[in-house]
């Protein structure tokens, strides 16, 4: 049975995910499927999927979001399999998966930390997320000479308000960024419910300068006029991005169902043509190749280890 009656998601979120990891495969965690070693074949009958991909503003075929479209999908290629959804912020989806409860969630950004909690799947190859801040504050931002924001100096200046999501990976790189900013800074982190519309509506109203997020999601808020995203310095590659599901013999055998479901050409098209629905034509073509060679490998089943 589908629940999706109840909600109203949008896409990607892609972002809108990690310059280290940007050059894995759909193939990268190796072994055969089957149960865990020692164990007993484990059933899945129910996928619980936290999600958070949605913005109220968004109608018609957008309005399903990235697990609604996932969900979508899987009924017809994994047949028998009821799917929930559950709405939950970053910061606590990661603790429901940390916990090892038998959940999933689509669209995360993959990183060698989060792997200890959880089982992957790849399913997006995507451009980095950008800084984005209201447009008369362009000049005000340091950058270099290629026009790129020059973060660490961003995050020490106190004259100006970020805001980020609390538990939400940026990155690996741009994780560090973060991490290593001053403690005096004047970030501030919230814990939205939706995937991040609120934060771009309080740029918008003056209430904070700056935040971190995925070009799409300029697209996901209706494209506002007075918002303008910006590259990053040292934070330009593709980054990886899959379902998770709990690192637990339920959650094994849950992401080896949906890996199988979307380890064929079918599956591959499916995730490409939501993928480029969220990109700039400019987008597009600087990656192709990148994006070429990514679904390639994503049209053939992955190998996941326990």
């Amino acid at each position: 049975m589908n629940t999706l009656a109840p909600i109203r998601a949008c896409a990607v979120a892609l972002l809108p995910l990690a310059a280290s990891l940007a050059g894995v495969s759909a193939h990268a965690q190796g072994g055969a499927s089957g149960p865990v070693a020692g164990s007993t074949a484990v059933t899945v009958t129910t996928i619980t999927w936290l999600a958070s991909d949605h913005a109220p503003q968004m109608t018609g075929a957008d309005a399903s979001g990235v697990t609604g479209r996932v969900i979508s999908y899987l009924d017809k290629r994994w047949p028998g399999v009821r799917h929930e959804i559950v709405f939950a912020n970053a910061k606590r989806s990661w603790q429901m998966i940390e916990n090892g409860e038998p959940v999933c969630r689509a669209n995360v950004v993959r990183t060698p930390e989060r792997e200890r909690a959880a089982y992957f799947t790849n399913t997006q190859l995507t451009p980095p997320p950008q800084l984005i801040v209201r447009r008369e504050l362009l000049q005000r931002l340091p950058r270099n000479g290629a026009g790129e924001v020059l973060l660490p100096r961003l995050l020490a200046d106190t004259s100006m308000r970020g805001a980020l999501i609390d538990g939400r990976s940026y990155g690996p790189v741009l994780d560090d960024m973060l991490a290593a900013r001053p403690a005096d800074n004047a970030v501030s982190l919230y814990s939205p419910k939706d995937f991040g519309a609120r934060l771009l509506q309080m740029i918008s109203l003056g209430r904070a300068d700056y935040s971190v997020e995925l070009d799409m999601a300029l697209v996901m808020a209706g494209r506002p006029a007075d918002l303008v995203s910006v590259p990053i310095q040292g934070a330009s590659d593709l980054v990886m991005a899959g379902i998770a599901c709990s690192r637990t013999p339920w959650g094994l055998a849950a992401i080896r169902g949906i890996d199988k479901a979307y380890g064929r050409p079918e599956g591959a098209a499916s995730l490409r043509k939501g993928l480029m629905h969220w990109l700039t034509p400019e987008a597009r073509l600087h990656y192709a190749a990148r994006f070429d060679a990514f679904y390639r490998e994503r049209a053939r089943p992955s190998r996941i280890d326990p």
